[in-house]
């Protein structure tokens, strides 16, 4: 027996164009359509969406960056992250500095047009409504850096002035952003337990990427409190880069996603990607 669109929408709010189509005996063209029709129009309006990606590291990143887009491609997301290292920036940085063979080829130029693209592909699948947070990571950081030993160079290398940002919050580094009880930081810290040096640093629940890896660390609370969590998020990049040389690492590649309630508590996922693919709400979502 099947249900009307309505009821299906009213049941399964973040339902895909596939199963739409099963539960309501329509095509999935048809679906498609009311998918889009419908996006916008949660029926539950007491929590708000987030998405945050960090550690792309274009042009290294790979298809947790698709599978992400995917995810905002089908829900209705109020907050969008971009955490920092967006790029890899090897061609400027100072440890290839007397090493041109690892540079060859690359373009700075051509790595911010590609990138730019990439930002695009997710702006155009946002909301109009949704607030997009740009986050300087270290690696952004090299070209200051680079200014800094070559200052004929102001205004022509630095991301706000290569990039179209004007969509964006852009977040100097080691800045930290609050949306409710969340605190996001790109990150500071990367030795072995940087997730506890982070929450008892800032004595406060926070998420953090730059060390690619995923780390949880909960500290003691009073029982009729909320947890507080240092939470650390993997990369949007490949695990065995070659600059790696095949070494083995605790790299994950990982993004996150949050549900932020009105009263500033919130609850989060952070699905790990493994072999091009994960599971999201029961839906499994391909790079």
């Amino acid at each position: 027996m099947s249900m009307s669109i309505d009821q299906a929408f009213e049941h399964y709010p973040n339902i895909g164009r596939e199963r739409l189509a099963l539960l309501c005996n329509i095509s999935e063209h048809e679906a498609r359509i009311q998918c889009r029709m419908h996006k916008g129009k949660r029926m539950d309006d007491s929590f708000k969406i987030g998405v945050a990606i960090g550690d792309i590291h274009y042009p290294y990143h790979n298809n947790t960056v698709n599978i992400c887009k995917e995810f905002v491609r089908a829900n209705d997301v109020d907050y969008f992250l971009f955490m920092g290292d967006q790029m890899h920036f090897d061609m400027i940085s100072t440890f290839n500095m007397k090493k041109p063979k690892l540079k060859e080829g690359s373009r700075l130029k051509r790595d911010y047009r590609g990138f730019q693209r990439l930002q695009n592909s997710f702006l155009d699948l946002l909301p109009k409504t949704c607030e997009r947070y740009w986050f300087m990571g270290n690696h952004e950081m090299r070209t200051y850096r680079l200014v800094e030993s070559q200052p004929e160079l102001e205004g022509m290398v630095e991301p706000e002035n290569c990039l179209d940002l004007k969509d964006w919050k852009v977040v100097p580094e080691n800045n930290v952003i609050t949306l409710g009880d969340m605190n996001f930081i790109h990150g500071i810290y990367w030795n072995k337990y940087h997730a506890t040096k982070n929450v008892q640093d800032y004595g406060k629940q926070i998420f953090n990427w730059h060390v690619h890896t995923h780390q949880v660390f909960t500290m003691h609370s009073p029982v009729d409190s909320l947890p507080k969590q240092g939470v650390s998020i993997g990369c949007a990049c490949d695990v065995n880069p070659e600059y790696m040389r095949d070494k083995p690492n605790s790299w994950v590649n990982q993004f996150l996603i949050f549900y932020l309630f009105d009263d500033g508590s919130f609850t989060y996922y952070a699905p790990i990607v493994l072999n091009n693919r994960c599971v999201i709400d029961g839906k499994v979502y391909k790079g």
